[in-house]
């Protein structure tokens, strides 16, 4: 299992994100297999799961809709933020196999590729890439 990321160092003092990031990367990796390539993309996630939780309290806390420096109702900032960083939770659950639909396609990728790798070892391997070679093979 590879090594937890320092927290710390990403969110100093604050105690209660470090938690949520630490949680999540312990629920994600009793999952999935984390391996060291994907340790960015795994601890992205996992900062991005621990922002969204802050985000969510202080909506919880303030409301959705704030006073404006004017006086006039605008939306709580914290809710831009959730939704910048749900988009890259989607691609981020993507990547690693998070969902049972990228799970299944990147292990059948990962069977493929290794296959295609054997017989074209300097072309770098994409989904596209791929089909592309099967069909000249069929040929």
């Amino acid at each position: 299992m590879i090594t937890e990321p320092d927290w710390e160092a990403e969110f100093g003092a604050r105690d209660r994100v470090r938690d949520d990031a630490s949680a999540s990367w312990h629920r994600m990796c009793a999952d999935v297999d984390v391996t060291v390539g994907q340790r960015d993309a795994a601890a992205n996630y996992c900062l991005s799961v621990a922002r969204v939780a802050e985000a969510e309290r202080c909506i919880s806390a303030e409301g959705l809709i704030l006073v404006g420096a004017n006086g006039v109702p605008v939306k709580n900032p914290a809710i831009t933020v959730i939704n910048i960083y749900a988009a890259g939770i989607r691609a981020q659950q993507n990547a690693l196999g998070l969902n049972p639909y990228s799970a299944a396609r990147n292990k059948a990728m990962a069977k493929n590729s290794i296959d295609l790798n054997e017989d074209y070892p300097d072309v770098v391997q994409t989904p596209s890439r791929v089909a592309r070679l099967r069909a000249i093979e069929d040929l």
